[in-house]
């Protein structure tokens, strides 16, 4: 009996002994443990990738060059830039030496004119500046997609645009408040004369009607500017001068890429 009782005993050992081994000999690890060391990258946080070329030019918020062709994907009869070069130029803030640029009669893109007042922001990026457009303000179009097949119809069943004014802001506005007819005398917004570099305005100086014009400003506005208050001679003054550059931008002269 006691024979018996130690060879049961035995193979209860034995049993447990062949448990504690993996079938190759080697001991079990705990759950949860790598047969690996970790290494260096795996502990850190995964990094992002580089942005893409378009995404880092729009974070430096620089444009370098204006493009002369027109986007794909507008509807008909819309030259447009590429999206990418419209994100930059409304990704931040103003650019007024670049829309002169882009309102020189050599650029291709197409025109548009409001047919009413309107207060507009612009939707399709960061740019947050509040435009109060006017009736008979020529624009320079950014955008005006084609409709979606199957989409939704809203109003006549156009997208809106997006759109540029001579000072550099961008906006969106309905598709109901824009004519594609010219006005017999287009208005503009008022150009930033001081927020141009000083390479745009010397090169815009040498044309004597602005010289002219920027003379005028000069006298009417000495001494008028103390806390933000202008007189009604400065103010005219200035208007002056940003019509002036306007009418010579849209004829045909030439205004260069700022250089900061």
């Amino acid at each position: 009996m006691r024979r018996s009782f130690l060879a049961l005993e035995c193979i209860l050992v034995a049993a447990f002994a062949a448990c504690g081994a993996s079938s190759t000999g080697a001991p079990v690890k705990p759950p949860g443990e790598s047969s690996e060391p970790a290494s260096e990258s795996s502990a850190e946080a995964p990094k992002s990738s580089p942005p893409k070329p378009e995404e880092a030019a729009a974070v430096e918020g620089e444009v370098n060059a204006v493009p002369q062709t027109c986007a794909e994907g507008q509807a008909e009869g819309i030259c447009a830039p590429p999206r990418s070069f419209v994100k930059v130029l409304c990704g931040t803030y103003p650019k007024p030496d670049v829309a002169l640029i882009m309102f020189s009669k050599a650029s291709p893109f197409t025109r548009g004119y409001m047919n009413r007042n309107l207060e507009a922001w612009y939707t399709s990026g960061q740019q947050s500046t509040s435009a109060k457009l006017v009736f008979d303000e020529e624009v320079v179009v950014l955008a005006h997609p084609k409709p979606r097949a199957g989409g939704m119809v809203i109003g006549n069943g156009g997208t809106p645009y997006d759109v540029l004014r001579i000072d550099g802001v961008c906006s969106s506005v309905e598709t109901e408040a824009i004519t594609m007819k010219r006005p017999p005398s287009p208005k503009y917004a008022t150009i930033p004369w001081q927020h141009l570099e000083k390479n745009v305005r010397d090169a815009l100086l040498a044309d004597p009607n602005i010289a002219k014009a920027d003379a005028t400003r000069r006298k009417e506005c000495k001494g008028t500017t103390s806390l933000g208050v202008i007189s009604p001679a400065c103010a005219k003054a200035d208007d002056r001068l940003s019509t002036t550059i306007a009418d010579y931008v849209v004829h045909g002269g030439q205004s260069p890429m700022p250089k900061r």
